[in-house]
């Protein structure tokens, strides 16, 4: 056990050694976990398309938004296959919508914070988050809802702190979920100078911010760093698109086919020890579509040096876990 977490099984790190990215094993550091789906699901998708580890972030919403999940589902999927699953202490909660309870944590703040850091003691989980913080409401092609409205509430607040300060804590990664809009961007500043001791998961590509912000943001903050969660450009990807709207501040990382753009490529080869892979299957019939995200994703990584490509692949998340 390191830093109070326990590491993952010895035989499960060792991954494929080669970069060629059709073979690299692949840990989907950005997956969630809803009631209806069974572990012996995931691993058999896992198995199929190359993948050696998924995190795992229960969403706890209704059943209308495909939720109903929980942590200990998660830990229990973590339990039964060994080395498998990273468990997290979910941050998709229906509490947690509330603009009013981040800036003043009331009980309910209060109960959710005593069961994270219980949770957490026990060095079962990896991980908090997904937060979402500035988050636009959308439907799926399926049918899936993302939220009935948009989600606006600041990153740098009294009870975000109080998150970040059990991460800091139990040396484990906050994961969030902001779009980079200016106001968002200055917040997540704040935030990261005040956590300057935490790993911060920036999801989608630092909330798809251009590929200069990004890197004004990674040498100023050597705590954070950024996952891809879902910015694969697929038909049922989502943030690999202007999707769920398009605003001036979202970016994207590839072209449509799983070619860089130039300006990201050269990002990620500049901070090759910054970025995590993650496909965000955040609705069950999503799921259907795993294996060509992942492929997808190894499209992308075919665009970059050996090195990098096996950093982004599997050995950044395996640091990162192992912490």
């Amino acid at each position: 056990m390191l830093f109070g977490v326990k590491t993952l099984p010895v035989a499960v790190l060792a991954v494929a050694p080669h970069a060629e990215p059709e073979k690299l094993s692949i840990i989907d550091a950005h997956g969630h976990l809803n009631g209806d789906v069974l572990a012996e699901t995931l691993i058999a998708l896992m198995d199929r398309a190359g993948v050696s580890r998924m995190v795992l972030m229960a969403r706890y919403y209704g059943a209308r938004a495909g939720g109903l999940g929980s942590d200990e589902q998660a830990l229990a999927y973590a339990t039964k296959y060994p080395g498998r699953f990273i468990p997290f202490v979910a941050g998709q909660r229906p509490v947690l919508v509330s603009r009013m309870r981040w800036l003043s944590p009331d009980r309910q703040a209060e109960d959710l914070l005593r069961n994270a850091e219980a949770k957490l003691r026990s060095g079962e989980f990896y991980g908090l988050g997904e937060f979402i913080m500035l988050h636009y409401a959308y439907t799926t092609r399926h049918g899936e809802t993302g939220g009935e409205q948009d989600v606006n509430v600041p990153v740098d607040s009294p009870l975000m702190r109080r998150f970040a300060d059990l991460a800091t804590a139990y040396r484990v990664p906050l994961l969030i979920h902001l779009e980079a809009e200016p106001d968002a961007v200055a917040q997540m500043a704040r935030l990261l100078e005040y956590a300057s001791s935490t790993k911060v998961i920036w999801a989608h590509n630092c909330g798809r911010a251009s590929a200069n912000q990004i890197k004004t943001l990674l040498a100023r903050y050597p705590n954070l760093l950024c996952d891809l969660g879902g910015m694969m450009a697929t038909p049922d990807s989502g943030y690999g698109h202007y999707w769920p709207r398009r605003t001036p501040w979202m970016h994207l990382i590839e072209d449509g086919s799983g070619q860089l753009y130039p300006d990201m490529k050269a990002l990620y080869e500049a901070y090759p020890d910054r970025f995590l892979i993650g496909t965000d299957a955040a609705h069950t019939p999503a799921l259907a579509d795993y294996e060509r995200r992942i492929h997808r994703f190894r499209q992308i990584l075919s665009n970059l040096q050996p090195e990098t490509t096996q950093r982004l692949a599997f050995k950044n998340a395996e640091e990162l876990f192992r912490r």
